[in-house]
């Protein structure tokens, strides 16, 4: 399968088709038609964070675990609330024998989107400035009430700011993914024949530092970094529909 990328009119079809092949059992017919779904500029990311799954997971049926993990992540990426997609990226984690971080930073998003939390926190933040304007141009005395305003506005703002922070959106750019299948070694210097620092497990991801021609500097955690080859390590945001 594959083809011209489907116009508006056309897309639900072709998702109907795609998703209909994946339940079917034809992955690679199905992984075909959601490459082909994913590259089209009508395609709006409320939609794709569902189809980067479905790609996900029939990536993860032909056996391409670390392209799975990459779908998964921005699956996540478009909503980090979509608990299947981090249900799903446990799994090949676990598979790839990478670590699969899951602490409050992780699981806040699942339980609590950041947009919404940043909005409400915001919203609650305002309300607590306006609220103690009205009680400094009354003159109102009340400590209990001022004391509440000023409390409310530490909240508001403090919960928008942990929604921005838990947000896996706020960084994404300077992250990608190892889609390998086999470890990367991490050079110290970009070429082949370099001494290696360590190395990348396929599906790990990867702190993008910088760029020399069709190398990249990356960080792999642990205070390893290295140059590995570009095409091994794939950035999250570039292919993000609606990023």
């Amino acid at each position: 399968m594959g083809g011209v990328a489907p116009s508006r009119a056309g897309l639900a079809e072709q998702v109907a088709s795609a998703n209909a092949a994946l339940a079917a059992g034809r992955p690679i017919d199905a992984l075909d038609s959601y490459k082909t779904i994913l590259s089209s500029p009508v395609l709006t990311a409320s939609s794709s964070a569902e189809l980067w799954y479905n790609r996900g997971l029939a990536e993860e049926k032909i056996g391409n675990a670390p392209a799975a993990s990459l779908s998964f992540r921005r699956a996540l990426l478009l909503d980090p609330g979509f608990a299947p997609a981090r249900r799903q990226l446990g799994v090949v984690s676990e598979v790839l024998g990478i670590p699969f971080v899951s602490g409050w930073a992780e699981s806040l998003p699942a339980m609590i989107h950041p947009d919404h939390l940043v909005l409400a926190g915001s919203v609650l933040g305002w309300i607590g400035i306006l609220a103690l304007i009205v009680l400094v141009v009354e003159g109102c005395r009340r400590k209990g009430l001022v004391l509440a305003a000023l409390l409310l506005i530490l909240a508001g703002h403090g919960g928008a700011l942990i929604g921005t922070l838990v947000d896996p959106r706020t960084s994404a750019a300077k992250w990608a993914v190892v889609t390998t299948n086999k470890a990367q070694e991490l050079k110290s210097t970009p070429s082949d024949s370099a001494a290696s620092n360590g190395s990348a497990l396929p599906g790990s991801m990867v702190r993008i530092l910088s760029h020399n021609g069709a190398w990249c500097y990356v960080s792999a955690g642990a205070g390893m970094t290295g140059w590995i080859h570009s095409e091994a390590a794939i950035p999250l945001l570039p292919y993000i529909k609606g990023s």
